[in-house]
């Protein structure tokens, strides 16, 4: 039986056209929504996302070049890609959810530093006893910014102290979160001037100069955190005037 491959090849490009458009969908939710800004790339959120689409983009268009035949009833055609958009679309979702679990759904001023904190590290025994109705749940709408405010009880403060040396610190713990303007005092003092940042790291002055020209802040309003996260260690360019983070840096910036 001869193959007509010049059907075959338009079947595959609408099927791809098809999973394009749903992985697009996807990514409008990923990265404007949970992983806002640079944060997709800090937390690894672009690679996992780029590994699941491309698998599931040529997943679909490989298999009708094998399974598309217009010598085929149209009930087999149905039946053929039922089951293939059952396998599609289970690929999605699972990738969709592995992704979800490693969103940002805290970034806690805490100390000296913004965490971001991803909500597969969040216990849900912790998230019961937070603070408040905001810091009970893992956030589906973008990053929520905290404060962290630790404990002025001695035994607390040393049962703190053991927890973080086994991994697990204040800024893990909702029951430490209290609203983001309550640290406005200390991230006054703990925020640095942005001419330290260029001074220290002079070989990045390019990048961070463009960084700071995309905020539309003057230059002369910004200030720096260090930021943590579970791969290491970016910048946050911090509106002096808000205390909020306006864009973050990619960099690990020198001590």
């Amino acid at each position: 039986m001869r193959i007509n491959w010049r059907e075959r090849f338009l079947a595959a490009t609408i099927h791809f056209l098809i999973t394009l458009a749903v992985a697009a969908l996807a990514a409008a939710v990923i990265f404007l929504v949970w992983f806002p800004g640079a944060l997709a790339k800090m937390v690894g959120g672009t690679k996992l996302f780029l590994l699941i689409v491309s698998v599931d983009v040529a997943l679909g268009p490989l298999i009708s070049l094998v399974i598309y035949s217009s010598r085929k009833s149209r009930k087999k055609l149905v039946m053929d890609y039922s089951v293939v958009a059952v396998v599609q679309l289970a690929a999605l979702l699972y990738g969709v959810f592995t992704i979800a679990v490693s969103r940002p759904v805290f970034i806690a001023f805490a100390a000296d530093r913004l965490e971001v904190v991803t909500a597969i590290e969040l216990e849900d025994a912790d998230l019961s006893i937070g603070t408040g109705p905001a810091f009970r749940s893992r956030s589906w709408s973008g990053p929520r910014l905290v404060s962290v405010e630790l404990p002025t009880d001695a035994k607390e403060r040393s049962d703190l102290l053991d927890s973080a040396l086994a991994g697990k610190d204040a800024y893990l713990m909702p029951k430490y979160y209290r609203p983001y303007d309550a640290a406005d005092g200390q991230i006054d003092r703990r925020s640095r001037p942005l001419a330290s940042l260029l001074e220290q790291n002079a070989a990045e002055k390019d990048r961070i100069e463009r960084a700071v020209a995309a905020t539309r802040v003057p230059g002369s309003e910004l200030r720096w955190l260090l930021v943590h996260h579970r791969f290491g260690f970016a910048v946050a360019l911090i509106d002096s005037r808000t205390r909020q983070p306006v864009k973050y840096i990619l960099m690990d910036p020198a001590s």
